[in-house]
């Protein structure tokens, strides 16, 4: 059975989108604007804006600094380290995975979970889409 059939899941789901040269390959982005020529403008996701909420994604890969492929749902490409299968990931304040859910500081924040770890390198994406607000 593969991953997808598992998680209850459809084939991964990657589409094209226009994005600035702050987001980096394994971040966790948002739709951040309407889309003028078919592709997503994305942003890094930030949890404590609920402006830059909810995170829809991962950026596995990009063509130009403007240019990425944003993974919405599946089973990555190996792009991370560390990471213990079977474990719940959340949106960290740094639009990375979290092991967490962010606490909350001065601001509130707002708590994803995003993924699952399937391998120590692998996750499969699954953005939830209810957020807890978590009040200092």
């Amino acid at each position: 059975m593969s991953i997808n059939a598992q998680f209850g899941g459809r084939p991964r789901d990657i589409r094209a989108a226009e994005c600035s040269a702050a987001e980096a390959v394994g971040d966790l982005v948002c739709i951040y604007d309407d889309p003028p020529n078919g592709y997503d403008i994305v942003r890094k996701a930030d949890p404590s804006d609920f402006n830059l909420m909810p995170a829809v994604g991962v950026v596995i890969s990009k063509t130009s600094p403007t240019r990425c492929f944003v993974q919405w749902s599946g089973e990555t490409p190996a792009l991370f380290t560390g990471l213990s299968s079977g474990e719940i990931y959340f949106l960290g304040a740094n639009a990375k995975l979290a092991e967490l859910p962010p606490a909350p500081g001065p601001s509130s924040m707002f708590v994803q979970a995003v993924a699952v770890a399937t391998s120590p390198t692998k996750v499969y994406v699954k953005p939830e889409n209810n957020l807890t607000l978590r009040v200092p």
